[in-house]
């Protein structure tokens, strides 16, 4: 009954805040929207400038910004009541099991989460694909079943057509599976699993590529990040950036464009462009071997932007409905925690306690647990190093994923620590 009550009381923290909102949507908006119009086989369709997901979600809702709001909010309940099922069945413990469903439906109800779902844009699907996921995975461990992995296998499929990062995070995500499986940790079948993860990183790489979607980020990542170091902005001089010295100050720091744009500067220099076009995925893969030490420290050198804030989406799309949600609020502040420092800490600490469980050969969730906040550096990574622009909405799913991993990783902890005292309690004679 209170696992009912927690999940109305959820479904209710999500839809109302929603009455009266307006609908909203920025340049992503458009971009979708036009493509979305597009012939479903075309090229511009399935390799276009935006990933082909949200297209075909805004294909399936009949274009209509209304139906796209309310099939969002129900797909995201859904996938966060599913998680809130599994995560407590994944514990053996009474008390544990229920606060891993409260915890999991309390970061599903905070605002960082539920302000997404008036907004035309992947966003809220991507998070809502991502939960449903894990719900999925932790389904198939518990008994793997043809059926279990066919649901996993389409949720991961959209879940890489919604967001280019995802899917290329999802080779990580198989490498460890192949991992578990070479280990005699997963049975063989798992095979497939990673098989899937693979085919999801390479339907968005090939999409990516052919709808060159890699080159505006990319120019991101050159001009306002790159040429703020000397020594990167002299690898890049050397590899053959055709930038002048005035062009390279003019840029530093900046987005760029060809014409006038506000907040960018302006460089109409065509060979710029091309070398871009045919060099700079090249050079650039090269600079990121090249500065080894830079490639691995800089994400975790701005955990700031990219897990310690909450992008305001009120403030940029005028959905103030949404900042009444008292709730939503308060649940930001307990459970979605945005000091860096204070996650980190909690994380290493976490991580610590598994590796203490391990030596002591206790098995248990919380194994998944330590893998999802292990994997959130590279998903943190990808999304660094593919962007400068809007690093901190690019790694909300990773955000999701670090709360999401350390509180159930928690109780987890809990769980096999209650497990353990309950082995050492003397057993009644028989």
């Amino acid at each position: 009954m209170l696992g009912v009550v927690a999940a109305v009381g959820f479904a209710l923290l999500r839809i109302l805040p929603l009455v009266g909102a307006r609908i909203g949507g920025g340049l992503d908006t458009i971009g979708y929207e036009t493509q979305s119009k597009l012939p479903i086989f075309s090229h511009d369709f399935v390799a276009g400038a935006w990933p082909a997901g949200y297209p075909l979600f805004l294909k399936a809702v009949v274009h209509n910004r209304t139906a796209a709001m309310v099939v969002q909010v129900i797909v995201a309940i859904l996938a966060w009541v599913w998680l809130a099922v599994m995560a407590a069945r994944a514990a053996r413990h009474t008390t544990i099991r229920v606060a891993s469903f409260l915890v999991v439906l309390a970061l599903g109800g905070s605002l960082v989460v539920i302000q997404w779902d008036p907004i035309i844009g992947s966003d809220s699907l991507s998070i809502s694909l991502g939960v449903a996921l894990l719900a999925a995975l932790l389904w198939l461990v518990e008994r793997f079943t043809v059926p279990r992995a066919v649901a996993f296998a389409v949720i991961a499929l959209l879940a890489a057509i919604d967001r280019d990062s995802t899917g290329v995070f999802f080779a990580a995500v198989a490498v460890v599976v192949i991992g578990g499986v070479l280990l005699r940790r997963l049975p063989r079948p798992w095979l497939a699993i990673a098989a899937v993860l693979l085919c999801g990183t390479v339907l968005a790489s090939l999409s990516a590529s052919g709808g060159k979607r890699w080159q505006a980020p990319l120019r991101d990542v050159i001009t306002e990040r790159l040429l703020e170091s000397p020594p990167r902005t002299a690898y890049l001089q050397r590899h053959g950036m055709p930038l002048t010295a005035h062009e390279i100050k003019m840029a530093r720091g900046m987005c760029v464009t060809t014409t006038p744009t506000l907040g960018c500067a302006t460089i109409r220099n065509p060979r710029f462009y091309r070398w871009i076009d045919e060099h700079g995925r090249s050079v650039y893969q090269h600079l990121l071997l090249a500065f080894p030490g830079t490639t691995i420290a800089e994400p975790t050198e701005h955990l700031g932007t990219s897990i310690g804030t909450r992008v305001k989406v009120e403030a940029r799309l005028g959905n103030g409905t949404l900042e009444r949600s008292p709730i939503s609020h308060v649940l930001d502040t307990i459970v979605f925690v945005f000091d860096p420092t204070g996650v980190l800490v909690v994380s290493l600490l976490f991580l610590a306690s598994c590796v203490v469980l391990w030596i002591r050969w206790r098995r248990g969730a919380f194994t998944i647990a330590a893998i999802m906040v292990l994997l959130v550096y590279v998903h943190l990574w990808i999304v660094w190093i593919s962007d400068a622009l809007e690093v901190t909405r690019h790694s909300l799913l990773a955000s999701v994923q670090l709360r999401v991993g350390l509180w159930l990783g928690i109780l987890w902890v809990i769980d096999a620590l209650l497990d353990a005292r309950d082995d050492k309690r003397p057993r009644a004679a028989g």
